[in-house]
């Protein structure tokens, strides 16, 4: 008996020497927010910000162009950016307010929307083809309809704007309408669809006889099938924002990448075929002062501040 009890006593002595030795693996706690973590002790992973953007057109169009976007960004400052896409202008709002977006690209109706139940920190605007932080809405009909060249041609006719929080495909071309006198009371109907493409492709289709969406979604079909029958004035374009809550080291480091980005450079312009129309023409500083023209829209036209209807 006492060889066998010895070997026990030994085994135990060098358990519990082993275990003061070296500590169970305990979990390493989540980084702090803006914090970068360790990676095999080599280099540094940022946390991922989600970046929000609303599905203008199909949302795999949207990805294949907004991706290559967040990537070029990531490779010019340290965070990185995870692709939220959503179809519903109103769950953009809501996932600013519930913390499950940190940074949104926003048209103007909606950012003033998201501004009044969440702290937004503007960061940028962004610029159009004539390098101004506008945009315009154009309503549109099919280039074989003669019958249909200005908005007074509109009456009794079929038409389609997008989804009824929309800036450039309902809000703008409502407004831009009205001011011409024409109310919806003057088509023979109309509709809302779910996004500027939809408008576009039920246009082309002979579905309705014209339709409203914003100039950067429109350019891909005028003069392959679509004609402007008219344009609104520039208003306020897209603006990126992002929450209160946000880091400020991460906020000002996307400011600057996005500030920085010359889209005449060579290696821009070469990269930026790619991206989605909007993003195409570069970065400017913002007034977010300037958004507060939709309330007045909106007043023009009947419409209530905080309507979030959005078609499925």
């Amino acid at each position: 008996m006492a060889r066998p009890l010895a070997l026990i006593l030994i085994a135990l002595c060098l358990a519990v020497a082993s275990s003061r030795a070296a500590p169970a693996h305990a979990a390493t706690p989540p980084p702090e927010a803006g914090t970068q973590q360790q990676v095999n002790g080599t280099g540094t992973k940022p946390r991922a910000y989600r970046f929000g953007v609303i599905t203008l057109n199909h949302p795999l169009v949207i990805y294949q162009q907004y991706q290559p976007f967040l990537d070029f960004l990531a490779e010019r400052q340290p965070w990185r950016f995870e692709l939220v896409l959503e179809h519903r202008y109103s769950t953009i709002v809501d996932r600013l307010e519930a913390g499950t977006l940190d940074i949104a690209l926003l048209a103007g109706r909606t950012f003033l929307q998201a501004q009044g139940r969440t702290p937004l920190i503007p960061l940028c605007a962004v610029l159009g083809r004539d390098g101004t932080p506008t945009t315009r809405s154009l309503i549109v009909a099919r280039e074989d309809r003669q019958d249909i060249r200005s908005p007074d041609d509109l009456k009794g006719k079929r038409f389609a704007f997008g989804s009824p929080d929309s800036t450039a495909s309902y809000l703008a071309p409502l407004d831009h309408l009205t001011e011409h006198g024409i109310t919806l009371e003057d088509f023979a109907t109309y509709a809302n669809l779910t996004t500027h493409d939809a408008v576009a492709r039920a246009v082309l289709r002979g579905e309705y006889d014209a339709g409203a969406l914003g100039e950067p979604m429109a350019v891909r079909y005028l003069g392959v099938g679509l004609k402007v029958v008219d344009a609104t004035q520039p208003f306020p374009g897209f603006i990126i924002v992002a929450r209160a809550d946000v880091p400020e080291e991460v906020r000002n480091a996307l400011r600057d990448a996005l500030l920085g980005i010359d889209p005449d450079a060579p290696d821009v312009a070469r990269l930026s075929e790619g991206w989605n129309e909007v993003l195409r023409h570069g970065f400017g500083t913002v007034d977010a002062s300037v958004y507060e023209m939709f309330r007045t829209m909106e007043r023009r036209v009947g419409l209530s501040p905080d309507t979030q209807e959005a078609q499925p």
